[in-house]
């Protein structure tokens, strides 16, 4: 018998904007979960939904591993698959246990329904979980819910014995992530993520973390697990970590998922200088803000191998930004831009549509940054206040009720806003459009006089209809927003 599954709920093949980008990364926290399971002793195994054909590999799996307890990890864009799981684990005789950001910021929905049932979900993990799912495999019995046998368990929510949802105290954040063991890499099909990357992409790409958490305040945030916390590997310990995974693995790139790289700049040193000692620079890419990027700090990623840098640009528009709590200006995004272009570094944009107070004015202003920054790919989205951020705080007495999300990548419109879901889809089209133009100016392309004076038309028609559906009415009732999460790629 196994003593723990734990689960990734994502499918792939029931998510089409994922299969259309393909770029699948399996997920790392399960893996760090993993191997401090197993490093207390314990037998672990992965269930990764990514390439299976929906959940119908679950039950045959259970079977196969008999586990005692079952973990799954739960983002908001997959909380019904993952509760489908948590029924198919429940049915079968496990103890079922829920964590990550979405149940850390509201465990009560998956712990109770609110027409008074129960899910089949016997404690949530609040916030980062390594040790406390140790503690809870010393405790977890399946079919036995006692609250006695939890209440000592830091860090999670349960069902006392009169059903009601009830929460132990929070569990200290760990201090020296170094004390982590390496993630279990083993537990995963490495080929299958090789395969798809190869297939769609000619590279291969696999995940990094060199720190936890990110200090800054953006109101949309969701920062339930790691807190507004900063801690972060040793610089040598991250080197270590980079040649391991270039010996066993050799994937073509890395991509850092750490929130924001680029905060300490004497540790950005000692890791160039510890990646040059053992020789384990490789390319990767990275998210950074524009505010922390100067000339020095794009070197030394550049020495390292950084070859791509994400910024969370939002808005070409100051006010919108400062709304935001952002705490960036217009004029660092287009200096970040630059200075990633005199380094042969390429850039990518988030771009976050709909965000309380926007008008049209600030919508063109996100356009002239497009068009003046032309970052190398950008992708588009709109607000989706969270719970647990000042945004959802801001919002919540304008929620409309909406369902949960079908795909990791779709949006519904769940407040109450300016402007229609069809006016949103209009700017999606017109931010893409003026990027491509910008793009094709800034290469130089030649382009037969007929053939610019088309795109140049088809530009001023999607201006006027996108103008046009300003003034549609915004309906009340909650609506679908399916294709409100768009990518620019060049």
């Amino acid at each position: 018998m196994l003593d723990l599954l734990l689960v990734n709920p994502l499918f792939l093949k029931d998510d089409p904007v994922e299969r259309r980008v393909m770029t699948p990364y399996f997920p790392l926290g399960l893996l760090y979960l993993a191997a401090s399971v197993r490093e207390a002793g314990y037998r672990v195994a992965v269930f990764d939904g990514m390439f299976h054909d929906h959940e119908s590999a679950f039950p045959d799996v259970l079977k196969y591993e008999q586990p005692r307890t079952v973990g799954i990890s739960v983002l908001a864009t997959v909380r019904r698959s993952a509760l489908r799981l948590a029924e198919i684990a429940h049915d079968f005789g496990s103890a079922v246990l829920l964590g990550g950001a979405d149940p850390t910021g509201r465990p009560e929905p998956y712990l109770q329904h609110e027409r008074g049932g129960c899910h089949p979900v016997d404690a949530v993990v609040v916030g980062e979980g390594e040790q406390t799912l140790v503690e809870l495999l010393a405790v977890m019995k399946p079919g036995e819910t006692e609250p006695s046998r939890l209440r000592s368990v830091r860090g999670i929510a349960y069902r006392d014995s009169e059903g009601k949802v009830q929460s132990t105290a929070m569990r200290p954040l760990r201090e020296d992530l170094d004390d982590l063991p390496l993630p279990a890499w083993d537990l995963v099909d490495i080929e299958s993520y090789r395969s798809a990357w190869l297939q769609h992409h000619e590279h291969f790409s696999l995940p990094l973390i060199t720190a936890r958490g990110c200090p800054y305040s953006c109101s949309w945030c969701q920062k339930n697990v790691f807190g507004r916390s900063f801690r972060q590997h040793s610089p040598g310990r991250v080197a270590d970590e980079m040649i391991q995974l270039k010996q066993r693995y050799a994937p073509d790139q890395l991509r850092i998922v750490d929130d924001v790289l680029g905060i300490n700049r004497s540790w950005m040193r000692a890791w160039r200088t510890a990646v040059r000692e053992r020789e384990a620079g490789m390319p990767f890419e990275c998210l950074c803000r524009v505010d922390l990027l100067d000339e020095e700090t794009a070197g030394i990623l550049k020495d390292v191998g950084c070859r791509r840098i994400s910024f969370g640009a939002e808005s070409g528009s100051q006010r919108i930004l400062d709304a935001m709590g952002k705490e960036i200006r217009v004029e660092q995004i287009q200096r970040a831009a630059e200075v990633c272009r005199d380094n042969g570094i390429e850039t990518y944009f988030y771009i976050m549509l709909g965000y309380p107070g926007e008008e049209w004015r600030d919508i063109r202003a996100t356009i002239a940054l497009l068009r003046k920054t032309v970052p190398d790919a950008f992708s588009m989205t709109v607000a989706y206040p969270l719970p647990g951020t000042p945004f959802y705080e801001e919002v919540k007495d304008r929620l409309l009720v909406a369902p949960d999300w079908d795909y990791s990548a779709e949006n519904r419109l769940v407040f109450e806003r300016r402007y229609s879901t069809a006016f949103y889809r209009w700017v999606q089209r017109l931010l893409f459009k003026e990027w491509i133009l910008a793009r094709r100016r800034r290469k130089g392309e030649r382009m037969r006089p007929a053939g610019w004076l088309r795109q140049i038309l088809s530009l001023w028609v999607l201006r006027a209809l996108t103008w046009i559906h300003r003034f549609r009415p915004v309906g009340r009732g909650a609506r679908r927003e399916t294709s409100l999460s768009e990518s620019g790629t060049g």
